[in-house]
This record gives C-alpha cells, sequence and structure tokens, in this order.
C-alpha cells in the first residue's frame, strides 16, 4: 500500500510498498477514505522533529474517516464494511490503510461525507475538553482554529448563557458567529491587546467563568488566567508543542483560586465517554456541528506536501518570543483534508 513517513524535520517520503498492518486482539484494521491534517500536531512534527523529543513520537496523520476493512480477536463494536472516524490511530491516516484500537473508532454517519468525517475527531477531544462548562456559564475560547470552533459549538450546547470567541482571522470570527458564538473579538495576538480584553469585557460588566486556550501559546494562556473570574476555570485545550515551558504567575492563580484542567483523556474510561458523546452529537446533531464550514480544502494523497505547506503559512508555528513571518494563520483556511 501507499504511505507516508516522517523521517526527518520537513522530510516526508511516500512508500509505494508498505505492508498492510494486520489487527492484533482489540484492533481494526480502516481502509482509509479520508485523513484531515491537524493544524497543530501534525504541523509541529513536521516542523520540529528532531527538535522537540515529542515529534518522533506522536502519530503524524490522526485525523481519519473511512471503512472498517477487518477487525482483530475480540472486537464487537465495529465489524467489516462500517463506515468510522478514528480518534486516535496506532498508525499514519496519510495511508491507504491505517491501523487503531477498537476504543479510538465511532461510527460514522452515513449523511457525513469522509472529508467531514475525518474532522469528527476534535469532537470527543472538545467534549472531554469543555466537560467543566456549566448551565449558565460564561465562556471565553481563544483561538478559532478548527479545535476552538468545536470548543465553541460544545460550550453552546452545554448551555452557556455567553460565548465569546476570540482570534486574529476575522474570517474565521464570521464562521463562530455563524457556530452560535454571542460575541467575536479580533486581536493582533500580542499580551498587550489581549490584557485589553479584560478592560474591554469589564466596562460591558462581563467576566467570564470558563477561559478556554484552543490556541498553546504561553500569551494565550496567560490571557486566559487574566479573563477568568476569581474561582474560575481555564481549559488547556491547545496544545503546547512550540514552547514547551510555558512561565505563569502562581501568585496570580493562588489569589484567584483557579481551578485548570487539559484536553487529554488520560485514561481509556475517559477516552471511552467522550467518545460515546461524541457518536451520539455525530448520529443525532450533525447539523448542528456545521462541519462543511470547518472543511476548506481537499488535497489527493500524493499532494500532502502541498497541504502541508499550505498550513505552514501560520503564525502559531513560531515561538511567542520569536518574530513570525505571518500576522495569522492561512488565509480563508480551517482544515484541509487528504484523500488517498
Amino acid at each position: 500500500m501507499r504511505r507516508y513517513e516522517l523521517v526527518g524535520r520537513r522530510d516526508i517520503r511516500l512508500v509505494t510498498d508498505a505492508p498492510v498492518p494486520e489487527p492484533g486482539p482489540g484492533q481494526v484494521l480502516v481502509r482509509v477514505r479520508a485523513c484531515s491534517v491537524c493544524n497543530r500536531s501534525d504541523l509541529a512534527y513536521y516542523h520540529y522533529y528532531g527538535l522537540r523529543d515529542h515529534c518522533a513520537t506522536g502519530c503524524y496523520g490522526h485525523e481519519i474517516a473511512g471503512v472498517v476493512e477487518a477487525v482483530g480477536p475480540g472486537v464487537t463494536r465495529v465489524a467489516p464494511g462500517r463506515r468510522v472516524f478514528v480518534r486516535t490511530p496506532l498508525t499514519s491516516g496519510y495511508a491507504e490503510f491505517a491501523l487503531a484500537r477498537e476504543i479510538a473508532v465511532g461510527a460514522l454517519p452515513d449523511s457525513v461525507p469522509f472529508e467531514q468525517g475525518s474532522m469528527l475527531q476534535l469532537l470527543p477531544l472538545a467534549v472531554h475538553a469543555t466537560r467543566g462548562v456549566t448551565l449558565g456559564d460564561r465562556v471565553v475560547v481563544i483561538g478559532q482554529g478548527p479545535v476552538g470552533q468545536m470548543a465553541l459549538r460544545m460550550a453552546v450546547w452545554r448551555g452557556a448563557a455567553l460565548v465569546t470567541a476570540v482570534d486574529l482571522d476575522a474570517w474565521r470570527l464570521e464562521r463562530s458567529t455563524r457556530a452560535g458564538a454571542d460575541a467575536v473579538r479580533r486581536v493582533d495576538g500580542s499580551a498587550a491587546h489581549l490584557a485589553a480584553l479584560k478592560a474591554e469585557f469589564a466596562a460591558e460588566g462581563e467576566e467570564y467563568d470558563v477561559a478556554v486556550d484552543a490556541v498553546g501559546t504561553p500569551t494565550t494562556l496567560n490571557a486566559c488566567v487574566d479573563l477568568v473570574r476569581q474561582n474560575g476555570l481555564v481549559v488547556m485545550l491547545g496544545t503546547h508543542h512550540v514552547d514547551t515551558h510555558v512561565t505563569v504567575d502562581l501568585v496570580t492563580w493562588e489569589r484567584k483560586g483557579l481551578r485548570v484542567h487539559s484536553s487529554a483523556e488520560p485514561v481509556d474510561t475517559a477516552r471511552a465517554e467522550a467518545l460515546a458523546v461524541a457518536e451520539r452529537l455525530a448520529h443525532r446533531r450533525t447539523d448542528l456541528l456545521r462541519l462543511s464550514d470547518l472543511h476548506t480544502h481537499t488535497y489527493a494523497l500524493d499532494e500532502l506536501l502541498k497541504a502541508m505547506e499550505q498550513l505552514s503559512a501560520s503564525r502559531s508555528l513560531y515561538p511567542d518570543a520569536e518574530r513570525a513571518p505571518y500576522d495569522g494563520p492561512p488565509p480563508e483556511t480551517l482544515k484541509v483534508v487528504v484523500v488517498p
């Protein structure tokens, strides 16, 4: 089969005779029909391979939709021929086949195209990340890339009374409004501009119960700390792949009595619970997910490099302290999908 391999920094190779994986106990072999590029992990692995230890250990190409080809012993939830999306695979989705644990595979509705189904990988992540949002909360989400967009949807569905979306890009914020954001704020990404939001929100009589960092930089995390109320909740959703060490003012955290949790699902019970909720939403609330708003570009598998280059024109790939050659994300781009 054909499969791309990340072999070095900014170095991907297409292997045309890779063996098709054999599913073992509790494993599922999926014929890949679409694999969307992760705007954070895949890009970080591609640009920082060899420079960050974790960039050589994650699965490059993990947002998959396809059809079950075969199952290993003990698999009961899916059978060959079933349309599925994959939360976290064992092998790359930039291939014709990919292997995953049964616990990471969710049923994909017939009404959802594979290109959009691959983006459902974000749904259990957003479900788990927003578990602390309760009815009537005021929520601010910093970052309106794909995962921030999905977190916004989940906050709205959980009954937040006010959801504010913050981003560098006006085009993305238009989609945030369509997805249910009550208010949007465009910023330049600087610490000073984000800090000014606190005074702006205070002047409007608003303070936030929950602040979600859907970017994953020192600046955005500290902005969330600043924006959230006393005893509020800070959610770390954006992965800190580039700036892996973040300095925070612990006196401020203690003085405000903040609560914090990450989006990571640390154990299989959490993974299974989030996936089960995501499956129900995908089947019963597909229209409200607005997946077509997230899907902006499609490339053939042989054009994976073009997909990576398009998404690489992004400020978020550079450390906070470094001057980036870009002022924001790639124009009019959210999810880029690769199809075999």
